[in-house]
């Protein structure tokens, strides 16, 4: 892949995640990036989250068309991992993953959620 298929890539898991759970990571330093497999995806950090005072995400488009998410501190140590997540569930986890329950329970009714309807074209 070239420079501008791996930031396609880039882009199109960052829209695929709501900007309110990126905004309440205080997400940032948005960048592309290629591992070590060869496999494209997205990074940046977080900060002041229950759960995660500091960490870098990674999100990463691996082979079956399904997302890897791993965070890790400011010493490179990985703090969590998830492996073949769906884009549709992408949001949950990702805010699963940095959030303790207790906020999450709390916070429940109050996040927003995009709800799709059919549209008949005529």
């Amino acid at each position: 892949m070239n420079n501008e298929q791996l930031l396609n890539v880039a882009k199109t898991i960052k829209s695929q995640i709501h900007p309110t759970i990126l905004m309440c990571s205080a997400a940032r330093n948005f960048g592309a990036y290629e591992n070590e497999k060869g496999f494209f995806g997205l990074q940046f950090t977080i900060s002041r989250c229950s759960n995660i005072k500091f960490g870098i995400v990674r999100i990463t488009l691996n082979g079956l068309d399904l997302y890897d998410i791993e965070i890790k501190n400011n010493r490179g140590r990985i703090i969590e991992s998830k492996k073949d997540i769906y884009n549709d569930q992408l949001n949950d986890v990702l805010e699963s993953m940095w959030e303790k329950k207790e906020t999450l329970n709390k916070w429940d009714s109050r996040i927003p959620t995009i709800k799709l309807q059919s549209v008949e074209v005529k």
